[in-house]
């Protein structure tokens, strides 16, 4: 690729963001959808009250029995736990590919059923279920599939038979008595399941380690399973009473992968960038540019935010399609706000805090990073202010610190303390855990911020650089300059630096 076409790039990324508007968020009643999900796409694949939609998996129409719809609940009827034996699994009359699925459920005790995507009901028209990946549901506590499998694949949100769900989030939670909220992203073949705003579930299919979980599972004589390019959703009848509503559905154009994909780093966002903003502004934001991380800071979830609160942000980012992968950056100037910082990290569910702590309390913080096996990174900041001004600064304070304590590259504070942000990229990579893109216009405490491409930073050393190293984390643009109205900027510089991507492969 040629700088012309890097430069065709940048320009389309800042042409769509020209005329951004703020969102409004509206509840929708149950089984209806409200004007802002009209608007960003989302259909009903049930309408609370006729059978519209969906059929019998091994027969042309609805089933006759073992479903009931009453007061906007579709009720699988109970049959003393045999899989599809009464009414039978039912699936949409439409294939799905790329799509953001929600579907409420409550379970009964002991109950099993599941939520099945990429269903081909040719596959198997004999006895049991039809075949397709799973979100598993169960009584964990009550039914005993939740003690079989391996390592609890089988329990509840697992990729059924083949990923159990990660609950470490301390936010994760689930009322066997009331309604909770299922929810699939499919963008290609990476597939993610949510469980009350709680990722459980990320994996990607088509590939290597899917195939060989499968050789391993009970999927295993099913030919090419869970690796359609497309299939039915189904809702399965496993002869439990279980109750389903507000049964939606998003679906996605293309794949919707970044356009850095292939590379072992990823293009987020700071979230001080959108330090004027709230967070529905920040992540259209994030959708106009195709941006999928974010870099949480307080003002967009503040460190007293409930567990309720907490996992209600993550639905609003797992509705936009964005994952906050870190906190920061957080000053910490005592052994108490270090303590907050680390229970906060925790709660919020990410094992990565960009900090600025006193030198005198690094010792704590080495302390910290043990207890909780975070990654610490600390966040430089050029020649403003005396404390950690640049990367070889970081270094000589971290190098003989736990592994887990390095740095935030700053690319554009370290040039502006007249370091080489490619060198020093390259020099201390083993402690590099997250980089703060931007530009600046010299390389001296004179240079201010500009738009990536616009300065003196050398985007396509800085890159390749990247590559050499092996870096795997995210490379989240702050930019700083017209913050209070930087969309233009911001689309500009996204659309610069992933052109470069493109033109140096």
């Amino acid at each position: 690729m040629n700088v012309i076409k890097s430069k065709t790039i940048a320009m389309f990324f800042l042409l769509l963001l020209i005329g951004i508007s703020a969102e409004q968020t509206v509840t929708a009643q149950n089984n209806t959808l409200s004007e802002q999900e009209i608007a960003e796409g989302w259909k009903l694949l049930w309408d609370g009250k006729t059978t519209d939609g969906w059929r019998g998996a091994k027969i042309a129409s609805f089933p006759k029995k073992g479903w009931a719809i009453k007061d906007g609940i579709l009720r699988v009827l109970p049959n003393d736990g045999k899989e599809s034996t009464n009414g039978g699994d039912i699936i949409t009359t439409q294939k799905y590919g790329n799509f953001i699925l929600k579907v409420d459920f409550k379970i009964t005790k002991g109950a099993n059923s599941g939520i099945k995507y990429f269903v081909d009901p040719e596959m198997n028209k004999g006895e049991g279920s039809a075949i397709g990946c799973e979100f598993q549901i169960l009584d964990d506590n009550n039914h005993p599939d939740a003690k079989l499998g391996v390592k609890g694949n089988r329990t509840l949100g697992a990729l059924y038979d083949l990923i159990p769900p990660d609950r470490s989030d301390p936010a994760y939670k689930f009322d066997e008595n009331a309604f909770n909220t299922a929810m699939i992203i499919v963008e290609g073949n990476h597939v993610q399941h949510y469980l009350n705003g709680i990722k459980v579930i990320d994996y990607c299919r088509n590939n290597q380690e899917f195939n060989a979980l499968v050789a391993y599972s009970k999927y295993v004589n099913w030919n090419n399973f869970g690796n359609l390019k497309e299939g039915h959703i189904l809702l399965q009848d496993h002869g439990d009473e279980v109750f389903f509503r507000n049964i939606k559905i998003k679906e996605l154009k293309g794949e919707q992968l970044p356009p850095e994909t292939g590379e072992k780093f990823k293009v987020g966002m700071a979230g001080y960038t959108f330090v004027n903003f709230d967070l529905n502004k920040t992540l259209e934001t994030m959708q106009k540019t195709d941006v999928h991380y974010l870099c949480i800071k307080d003002f967009h979830l503040p460190m007293n935010s409930t567990d309720e609160q907490i996992a209600a942000f993550h639905t609003t980012l797992a509705e936009k399609g964005v994952t906050g992968y870190a906190v920061g950056p957080i000053y910490m100037k005592t052994e108490a706000e270090i303590d907050n910082g680390f229970a906060y990290a925790k709660r919020v569910g990410v094992k990565l805090i960009v900090g600025v702590p006193n030198v005198e309390l690094l010792p704590y913080v080495d302390k910290k990073v043990k207890e909780y096996d975070f990654k610490y990174a600390i966040h430089l900041h050029g020649p403003d202010i005396k404390l950690y001004p640049d990367a070889d600064d970081v270094w000589n304070h971290v190098k003989d610190l736990d592994p887990r304590i390095g740095m935030c590259l700053d690319i554009g504070h370290d040039t502006r303390n007249g370091k080489d942000p490619v060198a020093d990229l390259k020099k201390y990579s083993s402690r590099v855990f997250d980089i703060h893109l931007k530009d600046v216009t010299g390389n001296t405490k004179a240079g201010y911020s500009v738009e990536v491409g616009r300065g003196v930073i050398d985007f396509p050393a800085f890159i390749r650089a990247l590559r050499e190293v092996g870096y795997t984390g995210v490379c989240s643009l702050e930019h700083e300059k017209d913050m209070k109205n930087p969309f233009i900027g911001i689309g500009e510089s996204i659309g610069y630096f992933r052109g470069i991507i493109e033109a140096t492969k």
